[in-house]
């Protein structure tokens, strides 16, 4: 590892860094105290993901607080939606303004160029990377096409349970991929943009891809993902793939092609380094752990660290850090897996 790289982009790249870096999903949120304060200023959501100003204090906020190795770019899986022709509120969540269910509504949406579209995402990356040490890499990130169609094609209420996508791929497999393909179009632009603006690391995010069995896998989302990470591969810098609740996937999931596979808690990384040595690894600590006393907190740690050590590893959660979280356990954490000696 060369002495001015950056601890994380040097485990993104399979390298065995002195020590762990670690940064974890949604760690601008609302464990945050100046996050809430914020949040109630400012009193939108969407503004806060609009407005460069806003958006660049926010994703500052746990490098300055926790003192993560990496910041994540504040913004929502749903940014590219909108321009696609579906406006997107939150009340408090997402609220599509129409979901998918026919290729009429596949029609309604379309490409777009991110740069003059979602100039204000690339402004804030600029913003960011303006103020960040550089010991502190930023990551951009978007929404993959599977987990965006599953909350498109969505039409049920409360308490859903994400079936539509799913359902349509049976009764208008068409239509399903129409919009899934139109969307990994969208997430190869949106991500590129993002890298040209600045961003050294890009992170794909598959919150429902577990909902798929393997085959379906294979055939549906595989493709689509590899050629993602293919054209990412041209653009210099690390890629990471989180896959939620896919460790029935695992065996594809190397296939996928990104430099970094991230993980939740249900898969044994031992078994992933197992299976293929020297590709970075992260992940993956039960959030609900961070609930626990301190102490238990500090030692579930200890334990993941010394299951990793020897290895390529960047230390992060198995899914985003819960909004009711202690904030001293969180602090706990971070200085648990810094103060780590490998041994």
């Amino acid at each position: 590892m060369t002495t001015d790289e950056p601890l994380f982009l040097a485990a993104c790249r399979g390298q065995v860094t002195p020590r762990r870096p670690i940064w974890l999903m949604r760690q601008a949120g609302r464990i945050l105290a100046p996050y809430r304060q914020l949040k109630e200023q400012v009193g939108s959501i969407e503004r806060m993901f609009r407005d460069p100003e806003i958006a660049t204090k926010v994703t500052l906020m746990p490098v300055e607080m926790l003192g993560v190795d990496a910041a994540i770019l504040f913004a929502d899986i749903f940014t590219p939606v909108d321009p696609m022709g579906c406006s997107v509120t939150f009340n408090p969540g997402p609220v599509l303004e129409f979901h998918v269910s026919g290729p009429e509504d596949v029609a309604r949406l379309s490409t777009f160029d991110s740069e003059s579209e979602l100039s204000y995402v690339a402004d804030t990356i600029g913003r960011i990377r303006s103020q960040l040490p550089d010991s502190v890499p930023l990551i951009g990130f978007a929404g993959s096409p599977f987990t965006l169609a599953t909350y498109m094609a969505e039409t049920g209420g409360r308490g859903r349970e994400f079936t539509g996508l799913r359902r349509l791929l049976h009764t208008d497999s068409a239509t399903a991929l129409a919009l899934i393909d139109k969307l990994t179009e969208v997430a190869i632009d949106y991500l590129s943009m993002q890298v040209s603006a600045g961003a050294q690391a890009l992170q794909l995010f598959d919150t429902w891809i577990g909902s798929l069995s393997l085959p379906d896998f294979e055939s549906i989302a595989l493709p689509r993902l590899q050629r993602i990470f293919s054209h990412l591969s041209t653009l210099g810098v690390p890629t990471i793939y989180y896959a939620n609740d896919a460790a029935h996937l695992i065996t594809a999931l190397d296939r996928v092609g990104a430099d970094v596979l991230s993980v939740d808690w249900r898969v044994d990384l031992e078994d992933l380094f197992a299976r293929k040595p020297g590709r970075a690894v992260q992940g993956n600590l039960d959030p609900l752990a961070l609930f626990g006393h301190p102490d238990a907190v500090e030692t579930t740690a200890r334990e993941l660290l010394h299951r990793t050590d020897g290895h390529p590893h960047i230390f992060n959660l198995g899914h985003g850090v819960h909004p009711e979280t202690p904030y001293d356990n969180v602090v706990r954490l971070v200085d648990t897996v810094k103060g780590h000696c490998p041994g």
